[in-house]
């Protein structure tokens, strides 16, 4: 059976990247949902092992990419959309998710999310993008000298005070 992609030619969405954990095996597949709906779909049912989402990057035409993805792993093609890849192989194909975002933060979190219309703004993307803003702003603003001066505990020095047994002295 061929799968027929005319319902998502020329569409946005996603082109994730799923492990079937304890195997060699990926999925790189397309999504015009969130891909957390798609993964939680693909673990439920099925995959007789249980996924682990790897990667995932937003795109304009779903079809192109995956079918990108696909011819140019092809040697690697166990079944349908299934790869088996070796670590070195792994890190070129994950090093290919990253540059077609743009910029990625190695090590940057995956948050799961509901699937809500209302978060359909949000994305990975703009997370890291909102994280480097405010890292440059504080950068900026820490190397121009506007940070407050300190003193130790972070108050300003208070002249000595007359002891209560001086005082009742008086």
């Amino acid at each position: 059976m061929v799968f027929d992609d005319s319902t998502y030619r020329n569409k946005p969405g996603y082109i994730y990247l799923i492990r079937a954990v304890g195997t060699d095996r990926y999925k790189i597949g397309l999504t015009t949902r969130s891909v957390e709906t798609r993964f939680t779909e693909l673990n439920s049912s099925q995959s007789p092992f249980p996924l682990e989402l790897i990667d995932w990057f937003e795109t304009d035409d779903v079809t192109e990419d995956e079918k990108y993805f696909h011819e140019k792993y092809s040697g690697y093609r166990v079944h349908g959309e299934w790869f088996s890849f070796d670590k070195m192989t792994l890190k070129e194909v994950r090093r290919e998710y990253q540059d077609d975002v743009g910029f990625t933060f190695p090590q940057l979190p995956r948050i799961s999310l509901p699937a809500l219309p209302e978060l359909s703004w949000f994305s990975r993307d703009k997370v890291a993008l909102a994280m480097a803003s405010i890292g440059a702003l504080w950068l900026i603003v820490a190397m121009s000298g506007y940070l407050p001066k300190t003193t130790p505990n972070n108050s300003t020095p208070r002249p000595p005070q007359k002891s209560l047994l001086s005082m009742a002295s008086e």
